[in-house]
């Protein structure tokens, strides 16, 4: 078995989401028979998040994620898209609620109901991947108000009843594994 450890300490944007998946397909196409994805992430883009979750779903071989540090925000959706999640035990989560820059000068009402309703589109569909990934939780966390009204962060001891991650530990890399980086622009 061939584990391959892809780093990704950056922002989610639409140049680190392609970075990190080319480098998920080469170390695939190099016989990677697992990935180990090393994260530390403010969180970034919900179209390259959710874009990112989909991706991890979709590849032939076992996921398992760590939190280095911390995992934030659209973060936290590309986290539990591993099927084996590992926190390192002084990292956290943070988890906010969700919001829209606006690049225009100018919006009219028709665009404004637009960024309303993807807002909304967002939040429900993290909350489903939340709650779907977190099923067997021991705590159920009220997602939706950390997502709308009130930001929650997550020690890393705390994450293991919210079922967001499986196990605490500090990861030793192996000597003769193969590192893939993704870092920011």
């Amino acid at each position: 078995m061939t584990e391959h450890i892809v780093h990704f300490h950056c922002q989610i944007d639409q140049s680190t989401t392609e970075r990190f998946r080319d480098c998920c397909l080469e170390a695939i196409e190099q016989g990677a028979s697992s990935l180990l994805l090393n994260l530390s992430t403010t969180g970034g883009s919900t179209n390259f998040g959710f874009s990112l979750y989909t991706f991890l779903k979709s590849l032939p071989v076992p996921l398992c994620a760590i939190n280095a540090g911390n995992i934030e925000s659209m973060g936290i959706i590309m986290y539990l898209a591993a099927g084996r999640r590992i926190t390192a035990p002084h990292s956290r989560f943070l988890i906010h609620p969700m919001n829209w820059y606006f690049n225009q000068s100018s919006v009219d009402h028709q665009r404004l109901r637009e960024y309303l309703s993807s807002l909304d589109n967002d939040l429900a569909r993290y909350v489903k991947i939340y709650q779907i990934e977190t099923a067997d939780a021991a705590t159920q966390l009220d997602i939706f108000k950390c997502l709308s009204a009130e930001e929650k962060v997550i020690a890393a001891h705390e994450s293991l009843a919210y079922g967001i991650a499986h196990e605490m530990k500090q990861m030793i890399f192996a000597e003769d594994v193969k590192h893939w980086k993704v870092g920011g622009s």
